[in-house]
């Protein structure tokens, strides 16, 4: 078995995260790192350097990972690539859609492989909610709506997360995550996004939230706030598709729950989803009419609820309600671990087989970064 030596190009906070979980992989061994500030100083035994371009050049270096302000993103990808070196890119892929169309290019004339670190799309509960949304269990995806609601007590104003320039502002360093998780759970294109903001001064656009319409009639909104203490923050994910109410808590999902109408074929997929608990069950036959207050009058509802329902003029053969609860039983800190060792796994398979296809394109990566310019306009 191959051992891949990766080099870590940014060793703040998540580049040390990186460290620490990669090197729990049997296949790879975290062999460099480059910053030219303090933090290289905690790093051990491993080889050090002050400059990014001479870690690129390292001949036994076969993976360089890229952990630095996204304004760097291009430039470094590229040298990586050209060097002959495999890249995994933090998100989002760059800051402007020129940057990104280069890495795309290098890529093909390199035929190296890359790939963005959207790792949210390995967390176990999207992936399964993906599965059963693909499989048509909860019938056709409507809504989505993402609130996240962040602190800034570490984010200075003269932080470069608070520079357009350099991180691309709120939607384009951050929010990308979330329009790649909605575009993974929906399959749908974008047709049309509107983006309003609000600017705390003329140095912090601390709050922006964006409206997106998608070809097959999904709408999903995303707000984004970065202006709070940390004890207030929290991310909610909710989806309304055709048969299935569903609430995520976390941005790194972690639990949430769920109210949806089944029948004795898709019932048994929702043992697939981590941590699932089955809270309540009950029979079309046995239920009201919550819709329609006491002393409406008959109608046709019940004679269709014995048939099954319709939602959105498509007709669903489902007969029971079932409410739930999930959750995974691992902390924050393992899921995130896990996530980021199997994107990586990922990216040495495809390594190792050209046929392979990665869970996260540069096509997905690119598909986010255009959504999140579109909102910031």
């Amino acid at each position: 078995m191959k051992k891949y030596k990766v080099g870590i190009i940014g060793y703040g906070g998540f580049g040390k995260f990186l460290h620490y979980w990669w090197s729990k992989i049997e296949n790879v061994e975290v062999a460099a790192v480059a910053d030219h500030g303090s933090h290289i100083q905690d790093a051990k035994n491993l080889k050090l350097y002050s400059n990014w371009e001479d870690l690129i050049a390292d001949p036994e270096i076969d993976i360089v990972s890229i952990v630095t302000p996204p304004g760097l993103h291009a430039e470094m990808a590229c040298a990586a690539m050209r060097a002959g070196k495999h890249v995994l890119l933090e998100k989002p892929i760059s800051i402007t859609e020129e940057e990104a169309r280069q890495i795309v290019e290098m890529q093909k004339q390199t035929g190296r492989v890359i790939t963005v670190d959207h790792m949210i799309r390995y967390n176990p509960i999207i992936q399964t909610f993906k599965e059963l949304s693909d499989k048509g269990v909860f019938g056709k995806i409507r809504h989505a709506v993402v609130n996240n609601y962040a602190q800034d007590e570490s984010l200075a104003p003269e932080h470069w997360f608070w520079n357009k320039e350099i991180s691309g502002g709120i939607m384009v360093e951050h929010g990308v995550h979330f329009f790649d998780i909605i575009n993974a759970l929906g399959g749908q294109k974008r047709e049309k996004v509107c983006g309003v903001s609000h600017d705390r001064n003329e140095q912090q656009r601390d709050r922006v939230s964006a409206l997106v319409l998608y070809n097959e009639g999904l709408i999903a909104s995303y707000y984004h706030a970065f202006s709070g203490p940390g004890f207030f923050e929290q991310t909610t994910i909710e989806l309304a598709y055709d048969l299935a109410r569903i609430e995520i808590e976390g941005w790194m999902p972690m639990k949430g729950k769920l109210k949806v109408l089944v029948n004795s074929d898709t019932r048994p997929f929702l043992k697939n989803i981590p941590g699932w608990k089955e809270n309540h069950s009950e029979n079309f036959a046995e239920m009201g009419d919550e819709s329609r207050p006491e002393g409406w009058g008959s109608s046709q509802i019940e004679e269709e609820k014995k048939k099954g329902i319709y939602a959105g003029g498509i007709a669903y053969d489902t007969d029971q309600m079932v409410l739930g609860t999930f959750e995974i039983p691992q902390t924050k800190g393992e899921v995130y671990g896990n996530c980021v060792q199997l994107i990586l796994s990922d990216m040495i398979r495809k390594i190792e087989d050209e046929n392979h296809t990665l869970a996260i394109t540069l096509e997905d990566a690119f598909e986010a970064l255009r959504t999140a310019i579109l909102a910031s306009n």
